[in-house]
């Protein structure tokens, strides 16, 4: 199948089945009774997870490499890197499209401010166990686990801030639009929305793999700075979605959420299935997304942030990127 071929058709089935998710997750939500702010922390966040994590796994189990290759390792620091700084610019960039100046910002412990100190937290957790004896890994990887076990059971325990609240969704759900959707069938079609993202996902990320095989590029490049864009696709769009739609406790939360997600539970399994060695470019990976969750809690401190800090974060990606490119002599 010609490249051209496989990339767009990964980002169409990407695209196409992110609004089927967003809507599917919508209804989900309200019909179960969750409010607005665990439905995007937890049930968004960790449906639209399943590619990111899917590509460490695939690199520990199936690549037939060693366990503590550098793609699976790369992955796992390179989506936080992604959220923490693109996924919060594209929210920026929603608003700006929007004509909209400040995203508010709830507070308690379903707002997103409290996924990213979770995930500061958490993210710290893990990569202090790189200078801890291997024997303790796997309680490394319990801790984190019940860690993220805590921080869910808080956000769905919490009363909802005002706005937050679960109400209706503004449109019917895709697969049955003539009728009001039960549970079952909203969870039906956030399954096979899910299963959407991601074939999309495998789509892109193979197309993406052919462009490196002509190019060249270095695994710490793919696996860190290119193969995160495309698996987090799912959570951009449907941040943008949302956005348009004026759910922003969603969309903001679908990209808070999943970064909670991601610096606990799939550290976890890396901690179980490799030696946690972190490389030098690894460790500085882990240091800029701290560094992007860190800059989005401090401008969110008055209750809202503008869209200029939002936009600011991509900043620090594409400095990282401009230092990595610069240290491997790509440019």
């Amino acid at each position: 199948m010609p490249l051209l071929v496989i990339l767009i058709s990964g980002m169409v089935l990407i695209v196409l089945a992110a609004d089927y998710f967003t809507n599917g997750i919508e209804w989900l939500g309200f019909q179960a009774h969750v409010h607005e702010g665990a439905t995007g922390s937890l049930l968004a966040a960790m449906g639209t997870a399943l590619p990111e994590t899917l590509v460490p796994v695939a690199a520990i189990y199936f690549s037939g490499s060693k366990p503590d290759d550098a793609i699976g390792l790369g992955a796992i620091f390179g989506a936080p890197l992604m959220l923490a700084t693109l996924g919060f610019a594209v929210i920026g960039v929603g608003l700006w499209s929007a004509g909209r100046p400040r995203l508010s910002v709830p507070s308690g412990p379903s707002s997103f401010r409290a996924d990213l100190q979770f995930f500061l937290l958490a993210f710290a957790v893990a990569v202090a166990f790189n200078w801890i004896p291997r024997p303790w890994h796997p309680l490394g990887a319990a801790l984190l686990v019940v860690l993220y076990g805590w921080h869910a059971r808080r956000v769905i325990r919490a009363v909802p801030s005002t706005g937050l609240e679960a109400k209706a969704p503004d449109r019917p759900l895709h697969l049955f639009p003539s009728r009001a959707p039960s549970l079952a069938t909203a969870g039906l079609q956030v399954a096979i929305a899910l299963f959407g993202l991601v074939l999309g996902a495998h789509f892109f990320v193979q197309g993406l793999d052919q462009v490196t095989a002509h190019i060249h590029v270095s695994q710490f490049l793919l696996s860190v700075l290119i193969t995160p864009v495309a698996t987090e696709l799912p959570e951009v769009f449907n941040s943008v979605i949302w956005l348009r739609h004026g759910r922003d406790s969603l969309a903001v939360g679908n990209v808070s959420g999943a970064m909670a997600f991601q610096a606990s539970v799939v550290p976890a399994l890396g901690l179980m299935v490799t030696r946690w060695q972190l490389s030098l470019p690894e460790l500085a990976t882990a240091a800029v997304a701290w560094l992007g969750a860190v800059w989005i809690l401090w401008v969110s401190r008055q209750g809202s942030v503008r869209r200029e800090y939002l936009l600011a974060s991509v900043l620090i990606y594409f400095g990282f990127l401009g230092a990595c490119l610069a240290l491997l002599g790509v440019v």
